[in-house]
């Protein structure tokens, strides 16, 4: 072959990859914290995903706290299509050793491809000491569960086993032995009889080992613990229900307290206790109130410990990438939950402390107010999360997806407006934000009555007016946002004349 220069000496190209933009978060992401453990079966398992009841009653039996506390979750509609259960060790627990395990991936090999083998060998690393197995004979085998049994001789006097899992068309070797005496690696090896890339036992996704662990005793811990715990391996939660009724009164402010210092998270809980929606000092709902604890949001209802979780799950199913998708929970219905016989001093008790009650007007059953502890909507407080975490991930992503750098320049500046006026829009197209008059402080060119036409305004000063010690830090000048929320109708009063 006739040897050649390479196109590059003439022309270079080369490619830029760029990053990844940090995702957003699940703010329809709802949390069952329970104490329930035993579905929780390996040390550091926190959390549980489940996206029918169905599974949930598996797990934890359908006599379960946790299978009720979920079961208005599952009822509602529309809803969040997950729930997440997390582990909460009220009382401690011990969590039993497990076996290290090799688990293959799906065999793609046929039973006679491996028949046909009758010098087969494979080397697995145990305890990090390669163990070669050699003159493995499939010939005899009909199914992958004889073949599964031959393994298994071939290895058992290693302490290990191997079986054929038809669940998952795939073979699995195990510890014989629970604990951390034996651990194991992925199969290798090379030639005409090797098995491994056969069995889909070599390290090729989605094969996968667990480590063998000792048996472990957890401590009893508190609730702050348990979501603290949680936070530091999943951290897209937003809503937390605790599966226990009734919480105590330290229980409540101890978890209303770590809730109002996270970062953008909801507390919900439902009130049976009518001496919790009193105005007397001693009540902790109260407390909560003169607290602004506004991330709890409370349900009042006498017979259903878990009725705000039918709350959580309406409110939190916003997709705030659709067109006019945020809601009201005001006049929504509960599936499951029976409407509570309310007296107006009941009501007014309610809607004084921002407690959410579900009950008859006329012959409708419905929610109100819709709010969270101190009155504030609850749509409100969910829409300004999404839109400062919106905002916070587009001007991240400006920063961290360019090639080169922003400058330090007004154009620079305007790059980061372009991203916020970005995450603005979208909440126009939902619904959340709307053209109207600005009511608050003026600021930039933007005045105290003026009209706000597009429903926000972005502004940031000049680079020129800049301290020395902010251009030295590379910090951009102050972004400030005016928002005006959409709200939504509540009530109304009409006016009927007529004439004779």
């Amino acid at each position: 072959m006739t040897t050649s220069l390479p196109l590059s000496l003439i022309v270079n190209v080369q490619l830029n990859l760029q990053p990844n933009a940090p995702l957003r978060r699940n703010f329809g992401a709802v949390v069952l914290l329970t104490p329930e453990v035993a579905p929780f079966n390996s040390q550091g398992a926190v959390f549980l995903l489940f996206s029918t009841l169905q599974a949930i009653g598996t797990a934890f039996g359908t006599d379960s706290e946790t299978y009720r506390a979920a079961v208005p979750f599952f009822a509602q509609t529309p809803r969040p299509r997950t729930i997440i259960v997390a582990r909460w060790d009220a009382e401690g627990s011990t969590v039993p050793a497990t076996a290290a395990a090799l688990f293959g991936r799906p065999v793609t090999a046929s039973v006679a491809q491996l028949a046909a083998i009758e010098e087969g060998t494979f080397t697995l690393p145990i305890n990090d000491v390669p163990r070669t197995y050699t003159d493995i004979d499939l010939s005899g085998a009909t199914t992958f569960a004889q073949i599964g049994t031959i393994l298994d001789g071939v290895v058992t006097a290693d302490g290990i086993g191997c079986r054929f899992d038809s669940s998952g068309t795939r073979f699995i070797i195990e510890s014989r032995t629970p604990g951390t005496s034996i651990q194991l690696g992925f199969v290798t090896g090379s030639g005409s009889g090797y098995l491994g890339t056969l069995l889909g036992l070599d390290n090729v996704a989605p094969t996968y080992t667990i480590p063998g662990t000792e048996q472990q005793t957890i401590p009893a811990g508190t609730i702050p613990d348990a979501l603290q715990g949680l936070s530091q391996v999943y951290q897209d939660w937003y809503a937390a229900v605790v599966v226990k009724s009734p919480l105590t009164d330290a229980e409540i402010l101890s978890t209303a307290n770590y809730i109002m210092g996270a970062d953008r998270k909801l507390f919900g809980l439902t009130i049976m206790d009518p001496a919790r929606i009193s105005q007397a000092a001693s009540n902790v709902i109260r407390q909560l109130y003169d607290q602004q604890a506004y991330r709890v949001a409370a349900h009042y209802d006498h017979t259903n410990p878990y009725a705000i979780v039918s709350f959580l799950a309406r409110g939190l199913s916003v997709n705030f990438a659709g067109s006019n998708t945020t809601l009201t929970m005001k006049f929504k219905q509960l599936p499951t939950v029976s409407p509570m016989p309310l007296t107006e001093t009941e009501a007014a008790a309610c809607k004084a402390l921002g407690v959410n009650y579900y009950s008859y007007f006329d012959t409708v059953p419905m929610v109100a107010e819709g709010t969270v502890i101190g009155g504030r909507f609850f749509d409100e407080v969910h829409i300004l999360d999404w839109y400062c975490d919106a905002v916070q991930k587009n001007v991240f992503a400006v920063l961290y997806q360019s090639p080169n750098k922003v400058p330090l320049t007004d154009p620079g500046t305007h790059r980061l407006l372009r991203a916020i006026e970005s995450a603005s829009r979208e909440g126009v197209t939902n619904g959340a934000f709307a053209p109207g008059i600005w009511n608050g402080d003026p600021f930039g060119t933007l005045e105290t009555g003026d009209m706000l036409d597009q429903g926000f305004y972005i502004y940031a000063d000049s680079v020129d007016t800049l301290s020395v010690s902010d251009r030295q830090e590379r910090r951009a000048p102050p972004i400030q946002v005016a928002l005006k929320l959409a709200g939504a109708i509540h009530s109304a009063d009409v006016i009927v004349n007529f004439d004779r």
